[in-house]
C-alpha cells in the first residue's frame, strides 16, 4: 500500500462513516452497530474495498452488509459531496472477520480465566475442611 492510497483510504474511512452515522435511513443498517474498520483503496484509485464490522446474530449482520452493498452507490454519492478527489472509488463492502475473531479468542480467555478461578476456589475450600 502506498502512501497516497493510505491517505486516501482514511479519508475515505472517514467519510463513509459519516455518511453511514448521518444520512443513511436504511433499517437494515443500525448506525449504532455498523462500524467502518478499515478501507483499502487500490493502487489505481478506482475500487476500494470497505471493512465492515456489525454487531449482532448472523442474520442481522448479513441483512446490514447486503443493504451496505444495495446503497454503495448512493454512498458514493455522498462521500463525493464530502471529499475531494477526481475520482471516488467504486465501493465493495465486506465483512470484517477480524473483529469477530478478536472478540472470539477474548471470550475465550475470560472462559478459561473463570475456569482457573473456580478450580482455585475449590481448591483453597476443600483444604478448609480437612482442618
Amino acid at each position: 500500500m502506498s502512501r497516497r492510497t493510505e491517505r486516501v483510504g482514511k479519508l475515505l474511512l472517514r467519510a463513509i462513516g459519516e455518511v453511514v452515522i448521518e444520512k443513511l435511513a436504511d433499517p437494515r443498517i443500525d448506525s449504532a452497530r455498523t462500524t467502518i474498520t478499515h478501507v483499502e483503496v487500490g493502487e489505481d484509485l478506482l475500487r476500494a474495498k470497505v471493512y465492515v464490522s456489525i454487531l449482532g446474530d448472523e442474520t442481522e449482520q448479513r441483512a446490514g452488509l447486503n443493504a451496505l452493498r444495495g446503497a454503495a452507490g448512493c454512498i458514493k454519492a455522498m462521500v463525493k459531496e464530502r471529499v475531494r478527489l477526481r475520482q471516488i472509488p467504486r465501493l465493495e463492502f465486506l465483512a470484517d472477520t477480524h473483529f469477530k475473531e478478536v472478540l472470539g479468542t477474548l471470550q475465550a480467555i475470560s472462559k478459561a480465566m473463570s475456569e482457573l478461578e473456580d478450580k482455585s476456589n475449590q481448591h483453597v475450600s476443600n483444604e478448609g475442611d480437612t482442618e
